[in-house]
């Protein structure tokens, strides 16, 4: 199956080449457009300065993806509902994001709320660092 549209959630973290590979693997067969975004879920509000610094980072990870990438976005709030918006909004037909296992990501996962409000399929990438 090729998608059309492949949103990529990313924390800005060296883990999210994984999830930056696994989602360039699948754009590349179909030929599908690809968007990052970073949902600060910590902060009520950013100054132009650190979107600034985010938007670089994430121009560098787009850079890094060796694929041509749409859109590079940074928000704030809750991530399944950023995300949930975004997806429908841009219309997304994949999201790919990443999972730590880890004691605490167990009990407040985030995946389960995210597969609940996006309407596209879901793609959880198992991060292992």
């Amino acid at each position: 199956m090729s998608y059309k549209h492949i949103l990529v959630a990313v924390d800005l973290s060296e883990s999210s080449r994984v999830v930056i590979d696994k989602a360039v693997t699948l754009a590349r067969g179909g030929n599908s457009k690809v968007s990052f975004v970073y949902v600060d879920v910590d902060s009520v509000a950013i100054t132009p300065q650190e979107e600034s610094e985010m938007q670089q980072e994430l121009q560098a990870m787009a850079t890094l993806s060796n694929y041509p990438i749409a859109e590079t976005l940074v928000v704030i709030g809750d991530l399944h509902m950023k995300l949930a918006g975004i997806a429908k909004e841009r219309n997304v037909d994949l999201l790919v994001c990443g999972h730590h296992h880890k004691f605490l990501s167990s009990l407040f996962s985030s995946v389960p709320k995210v597969a609940n409000a996006v309407e596209a399929d879901l793609l959880v990438v198992y991060l292992d660092h």
